[in-house]
């Protein structure tokens, strides 16, 4: 290259120079030449070498992005998802002076920050298979709360606990992957609402799902579990809750429909020495000289249809009752709860209205609804929501309650409840 341009560049010169007039303007001019021909030959060069090197570091920046590409994690770090939420939420309480056992009683309002992270990991360790875990921060004896409060001198959060561990197994061979069996401390697997639990319990034991036209439009189920309640050694104390659920979830049009009936028997729940040890408005009363409360047959139905009015909302309702069938001691006519909801979704909004009465004696009052006072209680629930973005909303919640019967034991005042939160995916 370098020399056919140092060619045309003779040859340029040469016819130049036999237009000159004199052999000394000539001789001149040909030095200058020369010289500026050699200055153009070393800058082509240095341009040559400039572009050689360029051309050596793309290269080796195409090496590294294969490298990255076709590089692997461990086979078990890929198997590994992540997930997890952290929840600020302020609070305040205003009670009402109540008479409660036929006195009347005043309590102080209250206000305070609460703060609930959850993190966990899943991993789908065969095609068949997968493992799960949860952290939470709460109590370590009382599944309802994974709140802790601040406050507490700038002093570290402990009550730090697992409150998910478990193996779910879904076997290829059944067609359309339709049975799963599940064992550990698992995710809600009921179809169920505030009425009977509270959405931060995770049931222990054993668990089956099967449903039928997995894919359809109509889709009929069945739920079984063996859940355990209380371990003391002792098989005999049949301190199990096996429990059933059948129901059917569909679609037609833009209407969906869920629909379910179930059943858990909850042992000995209520004898003396099994009694959990948050009893949350289930009034105990004494036998033989010990303290016990009711034991439980808990029979349930729930239903619920939405309409879907546009791409982005969707209007509807849902409905439980609850009924326990082996009530017993003073208050066993305190037997039944029910609730009734109507909700909207718009975009990113939320809006949902409630009402619930759960009588002290429905429910095991240890796994009742904290946010709206447990069982023995009724009252509203009105709640917003807006999707701020992907992974962050923003909810506020506000509770208006009461005793379903202010002389049972255990009743608590009238109060008035605002939760605001702020909810962070990560």
């Amino acid at each position: 290259m370098a020399s056919m341009k140092r060619l045309l560049m003779t040859i340029a010169l040469v016819l130049g120079l036999t237009m000159l007039p004199s052999a000394g303007a000539f001789a001149a001019t040909q030095a200058e030449l020369e010289a500026k021909i050699k200055a153009m030959e070393q800058t082509l060069n240095q341009m040559k070498a400039e572009l050689g090197q360029v051309r050596q570091q793309q290269q080796q920046q195409q090496q590294a992005v294969q490298a990255a590409a076709t590089s692997k994690l461990p086979a078990w770090a890929e198997r590994i998802t992540f997930f997890g939420d952290v929840r600020f939420r302020y609070e305040h309480t205003t009670y009402d002076e109540t008479t409660l056992d036929g006195v009347p009683t005043s309590k102080s309002d209250k206000d305070r920050f609460r703060v609930r992270l959850r993190f966990g990991a899943r991993s789908q360790i065969n095609e068949d298979v997968e493992l799960g875990m949860r952290m939470t921060l709460g109590s370590d004896d009382d599944p309802t709360s994974t709140n802790v409060t601040m406050g507490n001198y700038f002093g570290e959060y402990t009550t730090w606990g697992i409150d998910e561990a478990y193996v779910k197994w879904t076997p290829s061979l059944v067609p359309d992957k339709a049975f799963t069996f599940s064992f550990g401390k698992v995710p809600q697997p009921f179809v169920t609402t505030k009425v009977i639990w509270d959405s931060d319990v995770v049931p222990e034991g054993a668990f089956i799902n099967y449903t039928f036209n997995k894919g359809g439009d109509w889709r009929p189920f069945i739920n079984a579990s063996f859940m355990t309640v209380n371990q003391p050694g002792d098989w005999s104390s049949n301190d199990y809750a096996p429990a059933a659920q059948a129901g059917i979830k569909g679609r037609a049009g833009a209407f969906s429909l869920v629909g379910t009936a179930g059943y858990t028997a909850w042992g000995n729940l209520g004898d003396p020495g099994d009694l959990p040890p948050n009893l949350h408005g289930t009034p105990t009363y004494t036998e033989n000289g010990e303290t016990r409360t009711t034991n439980y047959q808990v029979w349930d139905v729930f239903a619920q249809a939405a309409f879907k009015f546009s791409p982005k909302g969707s209007v509807g309702m849902w409905g439980q009752y609850v009924q326990n069938a082996d009530s017993s001691g003073p208050y066993q006519d305190k037997d039944s709860g029910y609730g009734v909801a109507g909700f909207v979704t718009y975009d990113k909004f939320k809006f949902l209205v409630l009402y619930k009465d759960v009588e002290a004696n429905a429910t095991p009052g240890f796994i009742a609804d904290s946010d709206s006072g447990y069982v023995n209680r009724k009252g509203w629930q009105l709640e917003g929501e807006y999707q701020m973005w992907k992974y962050g909303k923003l909810q506020v919640t506000y509770y208006n309650t009461e005793p379903d019967d202010a002389n049972i034991p255990g009743a608590t005042n009238k109060s008035q409840t605002i939760f605001v939160n702020t909810i962070f995916k990560f």
